[in-house]
């Protein structure tokens, strides 16, 4: 059975009882309907998931007794999405299925061709980290995708990713036979793999306290990022530039994709080889 899925602060722990304050708990009591004694999952985005049952709804607060708890582990290998900016709906979808799949952070990208939005920069802003955390709960992802502050195309180092992918629609098709994002991921993580097995590790039979397998260290640790252009496509300096930063170019076939849909796709593909590894 599929209960109720909220993140909270861990400032609102405190023992065995958790306090739902604000929008969550007009969501519980208005939306949801939610009784003493309903079951509500909890994540404190950070180091654990709570099952819980509500004890009290207030006008005010919501008490929930914590039932039990499991350790919420983040992955070393994180994956940021750089998202030229978009018409409102379409930048909302990307956001909403990033967060979905996924991903670690969204970073909205301020390129050539961006549409042009009417809304201040902060009211937007909070309004795509809404959609991107009611997507982390929707998935019940264990931690929120975040949305970071817009950056401007000609500030994106990719030299501090481990790989930095940028599709783009004047790439030969054809390339995709010999490079794409399923070879192209699979054989750094195959790399990472070997690297592991080379580590020098601790035996079980011995006296030493076991690695932390929670360890994200620069040694375990991976970052991947992808930007996707806007509607327009990138303009071919900004592409590039990227390519002269060290993004590399890829192909996603013969056929041309709306921008959130290749946001959608890349997202996709990326979280899929991740999971088979």
């Amino acid at each position: 059975m599929s209960h109720p899925y909220f993140f909270i602060s861990r400032e609102n722990i405190s023992g065995s009882f958790i306090e739902l304050l604000g929008d969550d708990l007009k969501h519980l009591s208005q939306v949801l309907r939610a009784r003493p004694g309903d079951k509500v999952e909890i994540s404190d985005n950070c180091q654990y998931r709570y099952d819980t049952e509500i004890i009290e709804i207030k006008k005010n607060s919501a008490q929930l007794k914590i039932i039990g708890k499991s350790e919420i582990i983040k992955s070393p290998i994180e994956v940021y999405l750089f998202q030229c900016m978009l018409k409102r709906s379409s930048m909302e979808l990307v956001i909403q299925k990033a967060a979905e799949t996924g991903l670690n952070a969204v970073v909205p990208v301020e390129s050539s061709r961006v549409a042009v939005f009417e809304t201040k920069e902060k009211k937007k802003l909070l309004r795509w980290q809404k959609i991107a955390l009611e997507a982390s709960k929707q998935s019940k992802s264990n931690f929120k995708c975040e949305v970071l502050s817009e950056l401007s195309l000609k500030d994106i180092d990719p030299k501090k990713f481990d790989v930095f992918y940028m599709p783009y629609e004047e790439t030969d098709p054809k390339e995709i036979k010999k490079k794409n994002i399923v070879t192209s991921l699979g054989e750094i993580l195959k790399e990472r793999i070997e690297r592991q097995k080379n580590t020098s590790v601790f035996s079980d039979t011995t006296d030493y306290p076991k690695v932390n397998e929670s360890d994200t260290s620069a040694e375990n640790s991976l970052k991947i990022g992808f930007i996707i252009g806007p509607e327009g496509g990138f303009e071919e300096s900004e592409a590039m530039f990227l390519a002269g930063k060290g993004a590399v170019m890829l192909s996603l076939g013969s056929n041309i994709l709306k921008a959130e849909t290749a946001a959608i796709f890349m997202s996709s593909i990326i979280k899929y080889v991740l999971e088979i590894y």
